[in-house]
């Protein structure tokens, strides 16, 4: 933990850098995005550290966090739309209500998170990483996900219509009344998954292995999946 601040943003979780968190306050308070990709360049190889840190309901749209360490941050309710989060490291942190919608999570490592809520509606989730997270009810209409990994996440009722999840890989997570309607998952590996009551209509599965998936009370309705003729 480190010391006490009275920057707004500081919470007694707050472990990251004082400097950063400083400079971020500064530039939610008057110097912009601007201002924060200024103190961004002026440091070669920079990410910033913000674990622990309340960004609560701000909006940090279209900024640029690529790298950035958000640990155990406060995002519940944040504006993120657009915002720049490639390879960022988001463990622990509370985004409930979240908009994320077009943000960029390429290569972003995401783990015992709570999305529930979430809105990531055409997100760039390229070979992302989501571990043990909560996205009940999350949004993730025509997001990108090829290549993601996804593992003991609880999707449940979460919309994925229209999501490219190609060459990804799905294992012990629930998908239950999830809507995958006309999604892509061609040549995807799913392994102990659960997708009962989903609405798995024009989706599609080909090439794709399918271990230990169960699909009880599902809508099938057109979709193409290992087996199934065209």
């Amino acid at each position: 933990m480190s010391e006490q601040s009275n920057n707004p943003l500081w919470t007694d979780r707050f472990c990251g850098s004082l400097e950063d968190l400083d400079h971020l306050y500064a530039a939610i308070n008057g110097g912009g995005k601007e201002g924060w990709v200024r103190y961004i360049h002026e440091r070669e190889g920079f990410t910033a550290d913000l674990r622990g840190a309340c960004l609560s309901g701000r909006d940090l749209s279209g900024w640029h966090m690529e790298g950035a360490d958000l640990s155990n941050v406060n995002l519940s309710g944040a504006l993120l739309r657009g915002t720049y989060l490639a390879r960022a490291v988001i463990a622990g942190a509370n985004m409930n209500g979240a908009q994320l919608t077009t943000a960029d999570l390429e290569g972003a490592s995401i783990s015992a998170c709570d999305l529930n809520g979430a809105d990531l509606t055409r997100a760039h989730l390229r070979v992302a990483k989501m571990q043990d997270v909560k996205a009940r009810g999350a949004v993730f209409k025509g997001s990108r996900m090829y290549r993601i990994q996804i593992s003991g996440c609880d999707m449940k009722d979460a919309d994925l219509s229209g999501a490219d999840g190609r060459y990804g890989m799905c294992i012990d997570s629930d998908l239950s009344g999830a809507d995958l309607h006309g999604s892509n998952f061609a040549r995807a590996k799913f392994m102990n998954v659960t997708m009962n009551n989903a609405n798995l209509s024009l989706a599609y599965f080909c090439d794709s292995s399918l271990l230990s998936v169960t699909t009880d009370g599902a809508d099938m309705k057109g979709c193409l999946y290992p087996g199934r003729k065209k």
